[in-house]
């Protein structure tokens, strides 16, 4: 009752700590961290879109793209050198469009390589919204100017590390080719920022950089986050969390990762409290275990020792009549006559060395014998000692007549092998009987009957040999217990 009491005593008062100090401290930690990751992760994608912004500049924000599309759409080595060799293998923009406002005239690169303009339009559809947006701006920044137009100039901010740029560009997050990529789209215009009179209708600039595994990788190491990805936003998911990214209404898919569990937090608030109640519950258990662990691997030991003798020779450590039994048992209950065959045998001479020697040497022949049997076998069957000098043996599964035969007459040989001891040479012998169910019985114990039939055989044929119950007339099988009376 003592014990059962302090037990108690120690859960409530930990439970008690527990439920005032952590619960406060975890709800307001796992607030404190989600809404903290969500504005690291906007961030982190705001600086990505940025970035993309000033690549896709450098093309749409130029000089020589806006004269190369003064007369159409731009030519080969335009494409070649700027397109593929530039935007697609260093930076990596998987898609580079060039459009007029009503889609007549338009170019497409796709990963380095022109498309077909149905293909370019096709594309063309899933941004459309940008390419408006993109529209009204280029209009909204024009003003006359000398008999064309001017582009309004951005508004120069000495703390930014990148040149700014017009503000005529629009950016979105979507899903092109099963890949979230940035989107840019931007109307090309010189650096002088003019636009000659009959050149005031733009050609867009549509350029799309996916979103990679490596950039993804690299977010999460800067940000300390881990699982980042894309998730459509209708995904509920326990323990993930999500947020928009991009700033575009018509994106379906969000950001999301696993957020950190604020451990340290936690652990600062609460460490002092807890300390005191392990330290409590420590000492407790501590006394409690003293007690009962000694007393426990005791029981265990003799349980573990009591089952294995129980169907464990105590001498040469091989199954016993018991164990035995339980190994034909479960080749029987497999059902389906499913075949096995039975070796039995005695050792000859054996009591000789016993009234000669002494039960020492007996034990030692016994202990070679065994061994030698197990190594013989191995893992085709299980070897047992059913008391005395008998021995047999369980062989799973179906076995020629010969095969048998030349294990059996092995195993005899076996005995035969002089055993040292106590420096001199123990010499025996061994005879050995097999049968097979279920050609030799539909039972266990008419196999067992055939096996010792045919092991009576061998013994009145001279003892050292081997006979198979097929081989053994009817008459001669005998009652159970007759050959040891041999």
């Amino acid at each position: 009752m003592a014990i059962r009491a302090a037990a108690l005593m120690i859960v409530l008062l930990f439970g008690a700590a527990n439920y005032l100090v952590l619960d406060h401290a975890i709800e307001r930690a796992d607030s404190f961290v989600v809404e903290t990751e969500r504005t690291l992760v906007r961030n982190e994608f705001s600086h990505q879109i940025d970035q993309v912004v000033q690549y896709q500049s450098q093309l749409s924000f130029w000089d020589r793209s806006f004269n190369e599309l003064a007369e159409g759409m731009p030519g080969d080595s335009f494409v070649r050198d700027q397109l593929r060799d530039w935007m697609w293998s260093d930076f990596g923009f998987s898609w580079m469009i060039f459009t007029s406002l009503d889609g007549e005239k338009i170019l497409g690169v796709h990963r380095g390589e022109k498309v077909s303009d149905r293909k370019a339009r096709e594309k063309l559809h899933w941004v459309s919204d940008l390419t408006r947006k993109a529209e009204r701006a280029y209009y909204e920044a024009l003003s006359p100017d000398r008999g064309g137009w001017q582009v309004a100039g951005a508004k120069e901010d000495p703390d930014l590390l990148t040149p700014a740029l017009p503000e005529i560009h629009v950016s979105g997050m979507r899903l092109i080719d099963r890949v979230m990529s940035i989107v840019v789209v931007q109307a090309v215009i010189p650096k002088t920022l003019y636009i000659p009179a009959n050149r005031r209708e733009p050609t867009l600039l549509i350029t799309v950089k996916p979103v990679s595994q490596k950039m993804l990788a690299n977010s999460e190491r800067r940000l300390g986050v881990h699982g980042l990805g894309f998730t459509p936003i209708v995904t509920e998911e326990p323990g993930l969390v999500m947020t928009p990214v991009g700033g575009d209404a018509y994106n379906p898919m969000v950001a999301s990762w696993r957020p950190n569990m604020p451990g340290s937090f936690v652990w600062q608030s609460a460490l002092p409290q807890i300390a005191m109640f392990v330290l409590v519950f420590a000492g407790v258990m501590l006394f409690v275990t003293m007690r009962f662990s000694t007393l426990v691997k005791a029981l265990q030991r003799s349980e573990g020792k009591n089952a294995f003798l129980a169907r464990h020779d105590p001498l040469t450590g091989l199954k016993n009549r018991s164990g035995f039994d339980e190994e034909v048992s479960r080749a029987i209950s497999r059902g389906d006559n499913a075949p096995f065959a039975i070796l039995a045998l005695d050792l000859d001479r054996f009591k000789a060395v016993n009234d000669r020697h002494g039960h020492a040497a007996g034990d030692a022949v016994l202990l070679a014998v065994a061994r030698r049997f197990s190594d013989r076998v191995g893992p085709r069957g299980c070897v047992a000692r059913l008391g005395g000098d008998e021995f047999c043996i369980l062989l799973k599964g179906a076995h020629e007549r010969e095969g048998l035969l030349e294990l059996a007459n092995s195993l005899v040989l076996d005995t035969q092998v002089p055993i040292a001891y106590d420096g001199q040479l123990l010499v025996i012998g061994g005879s050995a009987g097999i049968a097979q169910f279920p050609d030799h019985g539909k039972s266990v114990h008419d196999v067992m009957v055939k096996a010792d039939a045919a092991l009576y055989s061998a013994k009145n044929g001279g003892r050292n040999r081997a006979v198979h119950a097929g081989d053994v007339a009817s008459a001669e099988f005998l009652q159970p217990g007759s050959i040891r009376a041999a």
